[in-house]
Formats: structure tokens, sequence, C-alpha cells
């Protein structure tokens, strides 16, 4: 079974939640998502494997030649913001600007068409689904943004394990990070810190599991997680175990995926995954036309009836 790779290509200082908005000082620190992204390119290569890369836009403009490499090579671009900002932090009206911005630097640097995305942090949940229309409107023709499961910094527990359509037309699929479903549970299995955190065999089991219920498992990785020199300016103690946690033996994992099973981008998947229908359009004239900030204006969806998900489906409960 073909599995999805995707990489989200920022730099350290840009995935540290300390540093990461505090955009201003990013020139200060130093640049290492060059040498980071042309490593991973080279395992990648030898591997024969491809895997789709969302771009930060600011790094497509400060670094327009590596995400050139990185089309060239043929991996898929997608967006991944301009500025690593998580959704709920935008009124609707600042992320479409956002995404305007992002997507045209990104496409000028790459020299393609850009129809994904991926919010930083996995920051589209119940609150921000208004996200998911604006997407949409603009052209895109998946997201991958949602993380069903729950931790300290994102997560959407009640949503779908598995892609789905968000509205009720066929405008949109969701790519959902990987997880497994194991004592009424949804655990984490989309590479990444899980890939740093889990022992090799156990990881392995997980996407075996998942490839065994049917469906693709669709991972993520960052390229400063290959790169165990990368600076340390005065972390949280959050951040010393869930960015730099056991960062020399990232490579080495991923060589070990890329040999034990198949990978492609996730536009190799658009038509060949069973895609499951939600319905959230009549929120529309609410949330995407207001004015007004998320949480205010705009509806939390996770609100009333829970949300019922059967055979891919998404409907609100009686």
């Amino acid at each position: 079974m073909l599995n999805a790779l995707t990489i989200d290509l920022e730099d350290w200082y840009q995935g540290l939640t300390s540093t990461g908005q505090q955009t201003d000082r990013w020139p200060t620190y130093q640049d290492r998502v060059v040498e980071d992204t042309d490593r991973l390119l080279d395992i990648l290569d030898q591997a024969a494997a491809k895997a789709t890369f969302f771009v930060l836009g600011y790094v497509a403009d400060q670094f327009p030649g590596l995400v050139r490499r990185v089309a060239d090579a043929g991996h898929e671009i997608g967006l991944h913001g301009y500025h690593h900002r998580q959704v709920f932090q935008f009124t609707p009206q600042e992320f479409r600007a956002e995404i305007l911005k992002g997507r045209a630097a990104v496409e000028a640097a790459g020299g393609r068409r850009v129809i994904g995305y991926r919010a930083p942090i996995f920051s589209i949940n119940g609150k921000t689904l208004w996200a998911l229309e604006i997407l949409r409107d603009l052209g895109f023709q998946y997201d991958s943004s949602v993380f069903a499961t729950r931790n300290m910094l994102y997560g959407f527990p009640d949503a779908p394990r598995f892609p789905y359509h968000p509205f009720d037309d066929d405008g949109l699929i969701e790519f959902p990070l990987s997880t497994v479903r194991m004592l009424r549970v949804n655990w984490p299995a989309a590479g990444g810190f899980y890939l740093r955190l889990l022992p090799y065999p156990i990881f392995r089991t997980c996407i075996r599991h998942i490839n065994r219920e049917g469906h693709a498992a669709i991972l993520y990785l960052h390229p400063w997680e290959i790169d165990p020199d990368q600076p340390r300016p005065d972390p949280t103690l959050r951040e010393r175990f869930t960015h730099y946690y056991n960062l020399k033996r990232t490579a080495a994992k991923l060589e070990a995926l890329l040999k034990d099973f198949r990978f492609g981008p996730l536009v190799s998947l658009l038509d060949q995954t069973p895609v499951g229908i939600g319905a959230i359009p009549r929120y529309r004239s609410q949330c995407v036309a207001v004015d007004d900030p998320p949480g205010d204006g705009c509806p939390d969806l996770t609100e009333g009836p829970a949300i019922a998900v059967q055979r891919g489906v998404v409907r609100r409960g009686g």
C-alpha cells in the first residue's frame, strides 16, 4: 500500500513555540533549513521516495532556490502558511490574507501550483472549521491539518481518523494525520515527535495496523528533526522534550520506514483513497463572512450534539 509522507518545511526556530511567534527575532537566529532539507532530500532520493513538502511562505521568500530544488526533485509543494501562526490567532479575513501571501511566495519559488495546505501546529479543529471553507473557496483541493487526537498543543479527537470531505460537496478533502484506535482512544502514530518517541518496532506495528484497516498512513516530519546539532536558545522544559528529544535517531528511523513501507506525496492519494462525507456549509453565513474573530462571530462546531462518525461519514448526532 502507498502511504503518504509529508514534510513541514520550516526552520528549527520556527518550530519552537517560544521563538516561533517572535517573527521580529527570526533574522537573528542561525538558519539551518537549507542544509537540513538538503540532507532530507538525499535520504528520500536514496530510497526513491517522494513526499509532499508543506512550505512556509517566509522560507520560500528567504530561500527560493531551496524550494525550487525540492520541486525539481519531483516532490509535491504545498503550503504551511506564511508565518508559523496557528489558525485560531487569525480572524477569517486575516487568515485569507495569510494564505494568499504564503501561496504567492511558495508558488513563485517552487514554480508549481499549490493545491494542498497544512496549518502550523495542526491548528484546525472544531473551533476553526471556518478555515476549511476559506481554503475551498481559494481553490485548494485538500487540507491535512486535522489530528484526531488530543495533547497539550493541538487536537480534534472527535474528527474522523481517515480521509473525508468536510462539506456536502466534494470540493475539498481532509487528510487527517494518522492515529491508532485502542482502548477507545485515538493514539497518535503520525511521525514527527511520535517517530522520535516510540521504539521503531512499535511505530512500525502502528503503520501496519493502519494499512490492515485499509487506509494509507499519513505521516509528517520536519527537516530540523534530523539535525541534533541545532541551537538550543534556553528552551522551555516542554520544548526540551517535544522538540529536542531523540533527534540523533530520527534519520535512522526514517531510513528504516522508507525500507519497510512505500511512500508518496499526498496528491498521489487524491484519486485512490476512500473518502467519507461531512457537512458544515450551513455555518458559512455566520462565520466566513463576518468581521469578528473566531470565538465571537464564528460558532464552536463542537458544541451541541456530539459528532457521530460511522462508515467514514461525519454527521450530527440526534
